[in-house]
């Protein structure tokens, strides 16, 4: 997968669920004339990714827009049009905490649904009744895949947001029996984690979890759960070494790029490129080449290049998690959590 930043700006940075932002601090270094990315910038994005082979494989897969929130870009729906043109699988990312369907924001969702386009949502307790409830409720008319983010503080905050979820898809007609089976399942666990063992670590929480399944299908409706811990950040903008729900352990990330496997790559505004899923990961150092400015031939060369620098930090990680320098930064600027 490709996931492609496109806008700056969110709405909800610094507020409610939001206190403790990942991309807050590394995006709000780009001036503000670049917040927005624009239809020239995602033709040069297009028309180099179809050059590089890597790129263009990851982005038959899907690419994602994301951002911030992509849907304050005023011109999301021509750059949606763009990505099209290189591949089918175009979804973006919203909180769908919009005020109306009235709304411009509302409008280009619409938009690209109409186009084909997917539309995915991340869970936000705080204006779930106010403004997202409904709004997934038209969403749910308008395309027949969803996936749906969790960010959860612990595992009774868990229990809450997937009630919501439970409740939501229990309610709607015409029913979806798969879907509201799958979120009952999930919550029925972490409901009794809850009550059992509320303050357990993640070796616990994910074998008590098992092989739940993180997709369904409820007639034509694909529907896709992920349920994500929230990390603390610090000024610098770089996540902690463990997650909120489970601090007695360290989150650890098994990076495949060092192994010289890139299944996925976060393209930022500006072009450069970091070939990690994890958000947080925009500290991380090791330059993967730049979409606008390096030529298709000097991407590939900088992909090895950088591989070998992440091989080296990762190597130094896994002894410091033995010693007490674990959560130090090394050199060559790998996060600490990655493994």
């Amino acid at each position: 997968m490709l996931s492609i930043f496109v806008e700056v700006s969110c709405g909800r940075y610094l507020k409610d669920e939001c206190t403790f932002c990942h991309v807050y601090e590394p995006l709000m270094q780009m001036p503000k004339s670049d917040w927005h990315l624009t239809p020239a910038q995602a033709q040069l994005m297009a028309d180099k990714i179809k050059q590089v082979e890597v790129l263009n494989t990851l982005a038959q897969h899907e690419i994602n827009l994301t951002g911030g929130e992509a849907s304050q870009n005023p011109e999301i729906v021509d750059i949606f049009k763009i990505f099209k043109t290189v591949t089918p699988n175009v979804c973006l990312h919203t909180n769908l905490d919009i005020q109306s369907e009235e709304t411009k924001r509302w409008q280009r969702l619409v938009d690209i649904m109409q186009l084909g386009g997917r539309i995915d949502i991340t869970l936000y307790p705080t204006v779930w009744h106010e403004r997202q409830k409904h709004l997934l409720q038209q969403m749910m008319s308008l395309q027949n895949k969803l996936l749906a983010n969790v960010v959860f503080e612990s595992v009774t905050d868990l229990v809450m947001q997937l009630g919501l979820l439970v409740d939501f898809f229990k309610g709607l007609k015409p029913e979806v029996p798969e879907i509201a089976a799958l979120l009952e399942d999930y919550h029925g666990k972490v409901q009794y984690l809850a009550e059992h063992n509320p303050n357990c670590d993640e070796n616990i929480y994910t074998t008590h979890m098992g092989d739940t399944g993180s997709f369904t299908q409820s007639g034509d409706f694909i529907f896709g759960i992920n349920l994500l811990p929230a990390f603390g950040m610090d000024e610098q903008g770089r996540r902690a070494m463990t997650s909120n729900p489970f601090p007695k352990n360290p989150y650890l990330l098994e990076c495949v790029a060092a192994r010289g496997s890139i299944e996925i790559m976060t393209v930022q505004q500006n072009g450069n490129m970091t070939p990690c899923c994890d958000v947080g990961n925009l500290k991380c150092l090791p330059a993967f080449g730049n979409l606008f400015e390096d030529s298709p031939q000097e991407i590939e060369a900088k992909f090895e290049a950088s591989r070998l620098k992440i091989e080296a930090g990762i190597h130094k990680n896994r002894t410091h998690l033995n010693t007490d320098k674990a959560g130090q930064w090394v050199e060559e600027g790998i996060p600490p959590y990655c493994v």
